[in-house]
């Protein structure tokens, strides 16, 4: 589903920027003076038209998809990128196609971030002088998340962590 949800968009993009380059030949655009009196020929050559269209469309659409499978889905370059500055989030795991993996860091860098949260405000409003143990906890959490995360990106890097439906594209 997701494959024909993004063929479909880059159909429509190609179909929007090349729009102005998709014309039809003069002999069907020019409606003959006898045959502009009767409502049937006129239906007929905007029929023609239509069919016309739907030929070029279809053969640029087939010609996008065949770029597609030939080039792959994911781009090393994009998952790097994801991975470094959204790694502890785990967006290119799900961009990769590691749902799993991706809900795993997701979760444990929002729980991470409650803990610390809930420790340094705990410690703020205590006047005793004690230790932060949530906000420690909570650190080592995403500390943990964010280590993992460096090594996703220098596996995507060196070529070993790849997506989960195929190769990359560059």
């Amino acid at each position: 589903m997701r494959k024909f949800t993004l063929l479909f968009l880059v159909m429509f993009v190609t179909l929007l920027i090349n729009s102005a380059f998709v014309s039809v030949p003069e002999s069907l655009s020019t409606v003959p003076e006898a045959a502009a009196s009767t409502n049937v020929a006129v239906t007929k050559k905007a029929a023609s038209k239509g069919k016309l269209f739907m030929k070029i469309l279809k053969n640029k659409f087939e010609k996008v998809a065949q770029k597609a499978k030939r080039a792959g889905d994911k781009s090393k370059v994009v998952a790097a990128v994801l991975a470094f500055f959204l790694g502890g989030f785990g967006a290119h795991d799900f961009y990769l196609g590691n749902k799993r993996n991706g809900f795993i860091k997701l979760g444990l860098t929002l729980i991470g971030m409650a803990l610390y949260i809930a420790g340094l405000v705990a410690f703020s409003a205590s006047e005793a002088v004690a230790l932060p143990i949530l906000a420690i906890i909570g650190y080592l959490i995403i500390l943990g998340v964010g280590i993992w995360a460096f090594v996703d990106f220098i596996r995507i890097l060196t070529g070993s962590y790849e997506p989960v439906d195929g190769s990359y594209r560059d």
